[in-house]
């Protein structure tokens, strides 16, 4: 995803490695949030299947979020 936030310029982060740190920030936080919250139970409680499809779901969200900020941002 072509152009930089602020947060990321700031960092020196680009592109790829911009949408890397994006990625690890939303589920990094996730896996500590819910299960503080009771929300979710901790990753080690989940099967391989569920972990795949969270995985997945949040690349979606990331690359998602990053192709609408490249194209805001024209």
């Amino acid at each position: 995803m072509g152009r930089r936030s602020g947060i990321s310029r700031g960092a020196g982060l680009s592109g790829p490695a911009a949408t890397a740190a994006h990625f690890g920030a939303v589920w990094g936080s996730e896996q500590v949030m819910l299960p503080a919250l009771g929300v979710a139970p901790p990753l080690t409680e989940w099967g391989a299947k569920e972990v795949a499809i969270d995985v997945v779901h949040h690349i979606v969200y990331v690359g998602a979020t990053g192709m609408t900020y490249s194209l805001l941002d024209r």
